[in-house]
């Protein structure tokens, strides 16, 4: 409207001429005032794109698939907390005097494994790999020392004592041993068909540390190590043929760790028919079967177990399960089963969301170490496996195995708050490009006259 009328007005009365309608704009551009520094500044900082609004926001804040993981973690001890209570209440008051002896100290390292947990979910997952050279050097200084300064109990070494604080340093094993793999064959994409780059450094300093936890003796620790340590380097792109032969050389060095020695040869062979050494090596897994044979559909009720009470060893650790099965039934255990299956998916959500090989890798190799774990604590309670003393994770008492169990959560939530930066980014360039189109085609087009074929612009 406002050019048509400029037209009538220096256009010599011929609202059709292509020439005053092209007069009009130039004139109209020339009259504008010009911008500024300060305005275009400000005009850039309008332009900012809105997926850098977005990615920071999902960087500070957790995803779905974090609070997820938080969430089912969380239920998983709170529901372990009040089975350790039950479990422990009878041995507790006989050896310590309180039903609430391990009860607390569960709850104080909670606090511990809480506040590493949400020091892990904010800090980026690429430095905690960085950092896991220094861990397993760590880790291995403190397996080294458990035969000098360990404390014995039932027959093993596999804790060091610092007061009134106990330390398992097989468990910090684990996860430094885990991320180490993980930093170190995320950046051997395609190289993994040589001996060299599988074995150095990753499997020399895993073997040194398999060694040194089985002489403890921990059997189960060195099968859930080897077993992730493996998986990262499966999950890597490792030759398969290779990865046989491993897995072969690995077994019969297992075999023969188990029948070199009298104990957990007997320990193996009652696996297989328990009933033949009840008062010996089958002892253990006749106790867990009765306590889940107990528990029917329902179970006792809580507190109403009866093979806590000095039939079922170690009942509030290695065999929580059984417990659980005991007092709250069928349901409980499928009940644990499902919280587990729940946390293995969101696992391998944030897995399959990570913006790099690195966060792939590590969330996947977490959840198999966790998952590796569950199996051999639960198939051992069932009689399926043989009895290794390993817990089960989150819900058996145990500092260390808390504490290590809620650092992986956060770095699981972590991979899953880089997950939500990494769409926000992928949307946001989308955004990006439609916008830049949009901005295009609001530059000033060429005039709706058409002015062209003979006609000069002066």
């Amino acid at each position: 409207m406002g050019e048509q009328a400029a037209a009538r007005k220096h256009g010599a009365g011929n609202r059709k001429d292509p020439r005053a309608l092209v007069e009009a704009r130039r004139r109209r551009a020339e009259s504008m005032p010009a911008r500024s520094a300060p305005q275009r500044a400000v005009k850039k900082l309008r332009a900012v794109p809105r997926e850098e609004v977005t990615g920071r926001h999902a960087a500070g804040g957790l995803t779905r698939t974090g609070y997820g993981i938080l969430g089912v973690s969380l239920i998983m001890f709170l529901f372990g907390m009040v089975m350790i209570f039950s479990a422990s209440s009878g041995l507790a008051l006989h050896t310590h005097g309180s039903s609430y002896y391990y009860l607390l100290r569960q709850a104080i390292w909670f606090v511990v494994g809480l506040a590493a947990m949400a020091a892990l979910a904010y800090t980026d997952y690429h430095r905690v790999a960085e950092f896991s050279p220094v861990l397993v050097i760590i880790a291995l200084a403190a397996l080294a020392a458990v035969p000098f300064f360990g404390t014995e109990a039932f027959g093993s070494k596999r804790s060091i004592s610092v007061g009134p604080i106990v330390v398992q340093p097989s468990e910090i094993a684990k996860m430094a041993l885990l991320l180490f793999a993980v930093y170190i064959y995320s950046k051997r994409e395609g190289k993994l068909d040589s001996w060299r780059e599988m074995i150095m450094p990753v499997l020399v300093v895993t073997g040194i540390a398999c060694l040194l936890i089985i002489t403890e003796p921990d059997l189960g620790t060195m099968l859930v190590v080897a077993v992730s340590v493996f998986a990262v380097l499966y999950l890597a792109g490792a030759s398969l043929r290779k990865l046989v032969f491993l897995a072969l050389l690995g077994g019969g060095a297992t075999v023969l760790f188990i029948f070199t020695s009298a104990y957990r040869k007997a320990r193996f062979l009652a696996f297989l028919d328990p009933w033949s050494a009840p008062r010996e090596g089958g002892f253990h897994i006749i106790q867990s079967m009765i306590a889940l044979g107990s528990g029917h559909v329902s179970g006792l009720g809580l507190g109403m177990s009866r093979q806590k009470f000095f039939y079922l060893p170690n009942a509030h650790t290695d065999f929580i399960f059984s417990i659980i099965g005991e007092e709250a039934g069928l349901i409980g255990t499928l009940s644990v089963l499902a919280l587990f299956a729940a946390f293995i998916y969101l696992g391998f959500r944030a897995a399959r969301g990570a913006p790099d090989r690195l966060g792939r890798l590590m969330a996947t190799g977490i959840i198999c170490m966790l998952g590796v774990q569950a199996l051999i604590n639960m198939g051992a309670a069932t009689g399926v496996l043989p009895i290794t003393g390993i817990t089960l994770p989150f819900f058996s008492y145990g500092g260390s195995s808390l504490v290590i169990c809620m650092c992986l959560a956060g770095i699981l939530i972590n991979v899953s708050r880089q997950e939500g930066g990494a769409v926000s980014s992928r949307n946001g360039r989308k955004e990006r490009e439609s916008g830049d189109m949009r901005r295009r085609n609001r530059r000033p087009s060429p005039s709706p006259a058409r002015a062209g074929r003979g006609v000069r612009i002066a």
